[in-house]
């Protein structure tokens, strides 16, 4: 009698056993919108990995396009500080130059 009780205990624990470990099959709406939502956000990474690659490629052209455009500019600048040595040199000799010629022509 004793027997057949352990025994009966030792079964019905094998059964409760067997169905908690079994995995379940059933899926939820939860783990399905998860699923999507996952799916969604991976497209968006990688239509955002593809503009990243677009705009580095971008950065390198404009960062290109600016090293020019300061190197024109600098070369404006020197050139513009030139014609101004010079418009001042050839202010100075007209000055100079008509202070003679009123000297010449008073004396």
């Amino acid at each position: 009698m004793r027997w057949t009780k352990s025994t009966i205990r030792c079964i019905a624990l094998l059964g409760i056993a067997l169905v908690v470990l079994t995995p379940q099959r059933a899926s939820s709406q939860f783990s399905d919108s998860t699923i999507k939502e996952i799916n969604n956000r991976l497209l968006e990474l990688h239509r955002c990995r593809e503009k990243q690659s677009l705009y580095v490629k971008l950065r390198y052209s404009d960062s290109i396009t600016i090293h020019n455009q300061d190197e024109a500019i600098q070369k404006l600048i020197i050139a513009t500080n030139k014609e101004k040595v010079a418009k001042n040199r050839y202010q100075t000799l007209s000055a100079f130059s008509s202070i003679m010629l009123l000297l010449a022509l008073i004396l």
